[in-house]
C-alpha cells in the first residue's frame, strides 16, 4: 500500500463553502466588522478631500484658522477610523479563532471515525499539518481576507470614481502604469501560489519523517542507524529549504514590482501635474489630493495580492481538508444498533485482502460458539491479526460474511458492536493521563473499587500498592513509566472492565513473565466464562487449554480442533508443539 495522497487537484471556490457552517454562528460579528470596516474606508475615502481643501481654500488664502477647524475634522475623523480599524481586527480575529477552533474539533473528531485502512495509506506527519498548516491557512482567510477584499474593492472603486472627478487626465496617467500591476498580480501571485503549496507539502513530508523518527528511536538507536535517520532528515530539511527559497525570491521580486508601479505613477503625476499646476489648469490642491489618492489606490491593490494569495492557500488547505471530511467513516447512523451480544461467531466463506489484488485470507470458514475459548496459532504472516482484524471491522471482507449471533456486522452500528469487544494488543498502547482514566478508559462510569478490582485480576494491585502508586498516577507517553509488563497487564485491566462480551487478545501475553503469566491465566479462568474469547499466542503453552485450535497458513485454515485432537493428527500443529518442546498433556 502507499503511504502517498492522491494527486493534488486545484481548489475552486466552491471548496471554501466548507467554512459557512462554521461562520454562521458568527454572522453578528462578521457583520459588525463589515460595518466598521465601510465606516473605516469612507473616512480614508474622504481624506484626501479635506487635502485638496486645506491647500486652494485656507493655505491658498492664508486663512490659518479655517485651515486649524479643518484639520480639527480631519483628526477626528482619524480618530474614528482608528477605533474602527482596532475593533473591526478584533473582531475579524476573534470570529477567525472560534470558527477555525469548531472546524480543527470537528476534523480531528471526523478522522477518530475514519477506516484503518485510510491511516494506512497517509502518514501521521501529513495528518497533524491538515490539522494545524491547512486550518490555519483557512483561519486567515475567515479572520481577514473574506472582508478586506470586498471592502478594498469597494475602496479602489471609490477612489478611481473621485480620481477621475478630481483629474481625468491624471487618473488616465495612473491607469497607464497598470500593466505592471497585472503582471504582479497574475503571474508573480501564481508562481509565489505554487512555490507555497509546494513548501506546505515539503513541510508535511518533514512532519512525516520527524515523527517516524521519533516513534521508533529505541529501534533507532538499539540499531545504531541516527546517523542514516539524520541523513534522511537532512534530505527533507533540505528541500524545505529550497521550497522556502523558492518562494522568498518571488516574494522579493513582487513586492518591489508593486513599489516600482507605485513610484512611476507618483513621478508621472508629479511631471504632469506640476506642468498643469504651473500653467493653471489644475489647482495645487487637486495635485496634493491626487498624489494621496495614488497611494492610497496602491494600497487596496497590496491588500487585494495578498487576498488573494491567502485565498490560494485557503483554498489548497480546503481541498486537503474536504478530501479528509468527504471521506467515507466507519459510522453509518442509519444502520440498526447491534443488540446484547451472546457471543456466537461464525466466519462463512471470508475472503479478503488489505489490497483487493493481493489477497491473505482465502475462503476461512469456523464458529465459536459462546463462551468459548478459541485460539488461532501458525507463523508470522500466516493471517491470524487478519482475522482479528475482521472481527473488530477494522476492515470488511472481500467476500463471505462475518455473523454474530447470526447477525451481519456488516449491517449494524459499528459503535454498538465495538462496545462490546474488548482488545488487548501485543504492544499495548497507554495514553498520557492518570491511570485511573486509562483503566476506564473504555467504561467511563466505572468506580475506583471497579478498577482496583481489575487490577487485582490482573496482579497489578498487590504491586502498585507496595509501590504506593495511585489511580492519580501521571502516566508518561506511552506510559514509559512503566514496565513493559505492566503496560501489558494495564491495558488487559483496560479490556477487562468494560465487561466485553467478546474479548481478544493479540499476544496478550508476549511481554508479561512465566510467573506473572500463570497468575493471569489463573485469575482469568472465571473471567473468561461466558464470554467468547479469541487468543492468538505463539507461545503454544498459553492455548492448550483453548476449546477450539485453529491452525493457520498462507491465509488458509489447515487444521482445527483441540489441543489433544491436534496432536493425534501429527500434523501442523504437531511440528508448532515440537519445536516449542511442548509434549501431550493427557
Amino acid at each position: 500500500m502507499t503511504n502517498q495522497e492522491p494527486n493534488q487537484r486545484e481548489g475552486k471556490l466552491r471548496d471554501l463553502l466548507i467554512l459557512v457552517p462554521y461562520v454562521k454562528p458568527h454572522q453578528a460579528k462578521l457583520w459588525s466588522a463589515v460595518a466598521l470596516m465601510i465606516v473605516s474606508s469612507l473616512v480614508s475615502i474622504a481624506l484626501p478631500m479635506f487635502m485638496r481643501e486645506a491647500v486652494d481654500t485656507h493655505i491658498m488664502a492664508h486663512d490659518l484658522r479655517g485651515l486649524v477647524s479643518l484639520i480639527a475634522i480631519a483628526f477626528a475623523l482619524i480618530i474614528v477610523m482608528t477605533v474602527a480599524n482596532i475593533l473591526r481586527g478584533r473582531l475579524m480575529a476573534k470570529m477567525g479563532q472560534d470558527s477555525i477552533r469548531a472546524l480543527r474539533d470537528d476534523l480531528f473528531a471526523y478522522m477518530q471515525k475514519l477506516p484503518v485502512q485510510f491511516f494506512d495509506k497517509i502518514p501521521v506527519g501529513k495528518l497533524i499539518t491538515r490539522l494545524t498548516s491547512d486550518v490555519d491557512a483557512l483561519r486567515d482567510l475567515v479572520g481577514n481576507a473574506i472582508v478586506a477584499m470586498v471592502i478594498d474593492s469597494l475602496r479602489l472603486v471609490g477612489f478611481l470614481v473621485l480620481m477621475f472627478w478630481l483629474d481625468w487626465r491624471l487618473t488616465v496617467i495612473t491607469l497607464l502604469i497598470s500593466p505592471i500591476l497585472v503582471y504582479a498580480m497574475t503571474f508573480l501571485t501564481s508562481r509565489i501560489r505554487k512555490a507555497e503549496d509546494q513548501v506546505r507539502e515539503q513541510a508535511s513530508l518533514v512532519n512525516a519523517n520527524l515523527q517516524e523518527s521519533i516513534s521508533g528511536i529505541k529501534v533507532i538507536q538499539g540499531f545504531q542507524a541516527e546517523e542514516h535517520f539524520h541523513e534522511q532528515f537532512q534530505v527533507e530539511n533540505h528541500s524545505l529549504l529550497q521550497a522556502g527559497m523558492k518562494a522568498i525570491a518571488t516574494y522579493a521580486f513582487f513586492w518591489p514590482t508593486i513599489d516600482l508601479a507605485w513610484i512611476l505613477s507618483i513621478a508621472a503625476i508629479f511631471l504632469f501635474g506640476g506642468q498643469w499646476v504651473l500653467d493653471g489648469t489644475t489647482t495645487p490642491g487637486i495635485l496634493v489630493a491626487f498624489i494621496a489618492y495614488t497611494d492610497q489606490f496602491f494600497g487596496p491593490l497590496r491588500s487585494l495580492s495578498q487576498a488573494y494569495r491567502i485565498i490560494q492557500r485557503a483554498l489548497a488547505g480546503a481541498v486537503r481538508i474536504k478530501r479528509i471530511m468527504t471521506t467515507e467513516t466507519e459510522v453509518n447512523k442509519n444502520l440498526k444498533p447491534m443488540p446484547k451480544i451472546i457471543g456466537r461467531v461464525e466466519f462463512q466463506n471470508v475472503t479478503f485482502g488489505y489490497d483487493p489484488g493481493e489477497i491473505v485470507l482465502h475462503d476461512i470458514s469456523f464458529t465459536a460458539e459462546p463462551g468459548q475459548t478459541v485460539a488461532l496459532v501458525g507463523h508470522t504472516g500466516a493471517g491470524k491479526t487478519s482475522i482479528i482484524n475482521l472481527l473488530c471491522r477494522f476492515y470488511d471482507p472481500i467476500e463471505g460474511r462475518i455473523a454474530v449471533d447470526g447477525l451481519n456486522i456488516q449491517e449494524h452500528d459499528l459503535e454498538s458492536y465495538r462496545r462490546q469487544i474488548g482488545l488487548v494488543l501485543q504492544e499495548p498502547f497507554l495514553f498520557s493521563g492518570t491511570l485511573r482514566d486509562n483503566i476506564r478508559f473504555g467504561a467511563p462510569q466505572a468506580t475506583d473499587e471497579q478498577i482496583w478490582d481489575a487490577l487485582k485480576t490482573v496482579g497489578l494491585a498487590e504491586t502498585f500498592i507496595k509501590n504506593r502508586i495511585t489511580l492519580d498516577t501521571i502516566l508518561t507517553e506511552r506510559g514509559a513509566n512503566f514496565s513493559t509488563g505492566q503496560r501489558q497487564l494495564l491495558s488487559f485491566a483496560r479490556a477487562l472492565i468494560s465487561d466485553p462480551r467478546i474479548l481478544i487478545l493479540d499476544e496478550a501475553t508476549a511481554h508479561v513473565d512465566t510467573l506473572t503469566e500463570q497468575k493471569v491465566q489463573q485469575a482469568l479462568a472465571k473471567l473468561l466464562a461466558g464470554r467468547t474469547s479469541f487468543v492468538i499466542a505463539h507461545r503454544l503453552s498459553t492455548i492448550r487449554n483453548a476449546d477450539l485450535i485453529i491452525v493457520i497458513s498462507d491465509g488458509r485454515i489447515l487444521e482445527s480442533g483441540t489441543h489433544e485432537q491436534l496432536l493425534t493428527l501429527k500434523g501442523e500443529y504437531w511440528q508448532l508443539c515440537n519445536s516449542q518442546n511442548i509434549v501431550q498433556i493427557s
